[in-house]
């Protein structure tokens, strides 16, 4: 198969599609889509923030589009799937005539369109994990402010980047982590009762996040012209395209894509994301960890044991997979996580003999316990409540700043209503990038010491496993040249 390589001169000179008033036109016209004069007619001082989305996939519609569209126009969106960017730009395009708001937008393969465009104040990053990190930072860097799906980072040291980014500009950034602030407060509630102690201390927390995904043997394929897989490799190592060739799934998140290395399924590569422990992890952990308070940067030492893990595809000794031809993302995992404190978290794919296959258990020492996942919030503790409430500001000292007394809160779309009123206020967010990183790099450890296939030790002030160095060999990872994540 012949693979065909991009410049990154090639890429700023790449067609933008550009839809002014309901019109769509190709131009090759360079960085920013909107002609100045035509763009300023829209900008005034009491103007709603201009918008641009970067990666437009399942979660653009089902959550991304919808919800911060209601406070703001959208400038232009971003996908290297010419496909997802006109289905975008057509979703977009009709939020603006229900709205009544001009339709100057554009769709474009290369983001650096949007972070050009002096229109663009806001940056909605919704790529495939390998891409949120580089895109975050040059947005920041470019003056937006930025709100991008979890998980931030591939690799601890991203996290330490966009620290680094957001530190030097002074940008806000919210995480998609909407476990947060949604969902009827059942996460919120459970990290309160955690803290108030409704289990006594706490023993053990069982964090069940299912296991990765399996196929057979994908074979090479020619990537679809609408694809521009060279670009979506980003910094990962470059790879020959592979596709089951027929859609698999008809219904659920992968509907419409067949198994390949891109879309939904890029996820199950160790090349480009980590599975379900940055997939759901990102999720889960977060919540036990912002229970029991420690997401600080020092909170000792955690000691890592796989007790159980099975991967799809034979790793070598040093946890790299040694095919590349199917999902290579850990499928079962029964993990021993120990902090310093002596409390202790199971991350799992399932927990059938505690009773459940998705959420968060906690358990105290004397056996008190209770669930939460999307779906319920459940156990005596929980039942307690209705004779013992938890404080009144039990829920506001959850956050840096207290989103407690916004209207909408709990319910569906108002983690975008918060970051939306961060940038107005620039205040922190419910999910800010601090916290996200400390939360990951328990996620991205666990991974090492999957991959590896033993006991790892990490050091959360120090972010690295001490003197082990095969492990630390994967804090950072080399990236393809001219993609590299500069601050």
């Amino acid at each position: 198969m012949k693979k065909t390589k991009t410049s990154r001169r090639q890429f700023l000179k790449s067609s933008s599609l550009t839809g002014m008033a309901g019109y769509l036109t190709y131009s090759t016209s360079g960085p920013g889509a909107l002609p100045r004069a035509v763009a300023q007619q829209r900008r005034s001082p009491n103007d709603e923030p201009g918008i641009g989305f970067v990666g437009t996939g399942i979660r653009f519609h089902s959550y991304l589009g919808k919800h911060a569209m209601k406070h703001g126009p959208c400038i232009g969106v971003c996908d290297v799937d010419s496909v997802q960017a006109g289905r975008a730009l057509q979703v977009a395009m009709n939020v603006h005539r229900e709205r009544k708001r001009p339709i100057m937008m554009g769709a474009h393969e290369d983001y650096r369109h949007l972070l050009d465009n002096k229109d663009v104040d806001v940056v909605v990053i919704a790529t495939v994990d390998h891409w949120h990190s580089k895109i975050a930072i040059e947005a920041m860097q470019a003056g937006k402010d930025v709100y991008c799906e979890k998980p931030v980072t591939l690799t601890i040291r991203e996290g330490q980047q966009i620290l680094e980014a957001q530190a030097k500009t002074g940008r806000v950034l919210q995480v998609g982590t909407q476990q947060r602030t949604e969902f009827n407060k059942r996460f919120a509630t459970a990290a309160a009762m955690v803290r108030d102690k409704r289990v006594g201390d706490l023993q053990e927390a069982t964090i069940c996040i299912g296991g990765s995904r399996e196929c057979d043997a994908l074979p090479l394929a020619q990537a679809p012209r609408h694809l521009n897989w060279e670009l979506w490799q980003g910094q990962c190592p470059e790879k020959p395209y592979r596709s089951a060739g027929e859609v698999v799934d008809v219904n659920g998140w992968g509907a419409g894509h067949p198994f390949s290395r891109t879309h939904r399924y890029f996820r199950w590569f160790y090349e480009y994301s980590g599975g379900k422990l940055t997939d759901w992890g990102a999720h889960h952990v977060d919540i036990a960890l912002w229970a029991l308070d420690k997401h600080g940067q020092d909170v000792g030492q955690i000691v890592i044991e796989p007790m159980e893990v099975e991967h799809p595809v034979a790793l070598d000794d040093q946890g790299m997979p040694q095919s590349d031809d199917r999902f290579n993302c850990a499928t079962r995992f029964k993990v021993k996580c120990t902090f310093d404190d002596g409390a202790v978290f199971w991350i799992r794919d399932t927990a059938p003999d505690k009773g459940f296959e998705n959420g968060v258990m906690f358990t105290g020492k004397d056996k008190r316990r209770f669930l939460v996942n999307r779906g319920k919030l459940v156990g005596r503790p929980v039942e307690d409540l209705a004779q013992k409430p938890l404080p009144a500001d039990a829920l506001a000292e959850l956050y840096v700043d207290d989103p407690t007394g916004l209207e909408g809160y709990g319910s569906d779309g108002f983690h975008m209503k918060n970051f939306f009123d961060c940038v107005k206020t620039r205040k922190q967010p419910a999910s800010d990038m601090e916290s996200h990183h400390r939360m990951l790099n328990l996620c991205h450890a666990v991974n090492v010491a999957m991959r590896l296939n033993r006991k790892v030790v990490f050091n959360t002030k120090t972010e690295t496993f001490g003197n082990d160095e095969l492990a630390n060999s994967f804090i950072e990872r080399e990236q393809r040249p001219g993609y590299e994540i500069k601050v």
